[in-house]
């Protein structure tokens, strides 16, 4: 092993070893999510209504903390409860470390770069203000929800749908934001895509349909539990509907804006973003680029979440191999180097304060994947993002076009 390689494998050792110690595991006030997952099954077993915040410590349901999940994941989570919790949140740990460890294996393959490489390891610990520390130190299940579908990722480039709508929605399960990831099908030949998206839908349906005949009481309390996971907005919930909220009460202070103006806005933003997202990505199936796939998978990924209305702090997780990808690849900005470094700003990580926060940090997620986002639609309006085979090249009847259509 050569010299450069031993530093690599310092660095990142050092890097892996500053995530392990900045977690606490052993300090009940981290993992609140995973605590309120444990107190649930715990009041579930005992008889009580998991879905009633009286059913959790006083702590927990005084900070507006609540099971959100569908009836079966009490099943999921049950094992969990049979431990102390001190143990079940090792436990737990332990596990979503090793998902992060298969997951960052499969982006690194995706992605054609080497673990050890120092812009990587650094990017997977700041990146999007440090979403992975965020999922690890909340307990959310968003690693194991990530790990899952980017394995069907892995099939849906192999072009093996049926295995992606199936990642997809297991995935959904426990929360329904992967869902609209089924549109990436739609890279699917000879217009299959639709009927995987449907499948996929009508197998969601039919499994919260199952949940409903087996545990109607608990079913119907979870769903009119739905409408109350709203209000989060700014640092926790930096998506597109809180932010034209958010923009909106500024401007309400000078002028007087309806309700129905923000709801308008809001619609006309993300009908914006993925109409523009559907044009293009139409325009890079029609190509004989080989990585065309993929460009569009990360481009639908990146679109889904600068358009729903919700998409918390964590689940930016889904955003770390797209961003990178783009950054790594562009050729108008020196590989997007500035693109890296603003990912990578903590502005909302361990090393700044809440109070410091303003609207522009709080929202500073969203707005780094919308310029990921927009570096797609100019590297690929450009044409020098899609790769050609030399096959492919003799074959294009318009080399003049930025876009090479079969």
């Amino acid at each position: 092993m050569n010299v450069r390689r031993w530093w690599r494998v310092a660095f990142a050792a050092v890097c892996i070893v500053w995530f392990l110690q900045k977690l606490h595991w052993s300090d009940p006030g981290n993992l609140w999510d995973f605590t309120v997952y444990y107190h649930s099954v715990q009041a579930w077993r005992a008889g009580l209504d998991p879905y009633d915040t009286a059913s959790l410590p006083p702590a927990l349901g005084s900070a507006g903390f609540k099971f959100s999940y569908p009836p079966y994941a009490l099943v999921l989570f049950e094992p969990f409860a049979m431990l102390s919790l001190q143990r079940a949140m090792f436990v737990y740990l332990v596990l979503k470390l090793i998902a992060l460890g298969w997951l960052v294996g499969i982006w690194s393959r995706l992605l054609r770069t080497n673990i050890l490489e120092p812009p990587w390891m650094l990017f997977l610990l700041f990146g999007y203000s440090s979403t992975i520390f965020i999922d690890f130190v909340s307990g959310s299940v968003t690693t194991f929800e990530q790990l899952i579908l980017w394995i069907g990722v892995t099939a849906l480039l192999n072009e093996r749908y049926w295995a992606y709508v199936a990642a997809v929605v297991t995935a959904s399960l426990l929360r329904l934001t992967p869902m609209p990831l089924l549109l990436a099908c739609l890279v699917a030949p000879d217009r299959r895509g639709y009927r995987y998206v449907a499948s996929g839908v009508v197998a969601f349906a039919t499994i919260l349909f199952v949940t409903y005949v087996a545990a109607p009481a608990l079913t119907v309390e979870f769903f009119q539990s739905i409408p109350k996971n709203v209000g989060e907005s700014g640092r926790l919930n930096p998506s597109l509907m809180p932010l034209v909220h958010d923009v909106t009460a500024l401007a309400r202070r000078l002028y007087d804006v309806p309700q129905t103006l923000e709801l308008a806005l809001y619609g006309v933003l993300a009908t914006a973003i993925v109409v523009a997202t559907v044009v293009i990505a139409r325009r890079v199936a029609a190509t004989t680029a080989v990585n065309r796939n993929e460009v569009i998978v990360y481009l639908v990924f990146l679109a889904c979440a600068l358009a729903l209305p919700r998409f918390k702090n964590y689940s930016y997780m889904l955003l770390v191999a797209p961003t990178y990808y783009i950054a790594t690849r562009s050729t108008r900005l020196r590989q997007a180097v500035p693109l890296l470094l603003i990912a990578c700003l903590p502005v909302y990580s361990w090393v700044t304060r809440p109070e410091n926060i303003a609207l522009v940090a709080n929202y500073s997620q969203w707005l780094i994947a919308l310029g990921a986002w927009g570096l797609y639609l100019y590297e690929i309006q450009s044409g020098a993002l899609l790769q050609h085979d030399a096959a492919g090249e003799r074959k294009l009847a318009a080399p003049l076009s930025p876009l090479i259509y079969r």
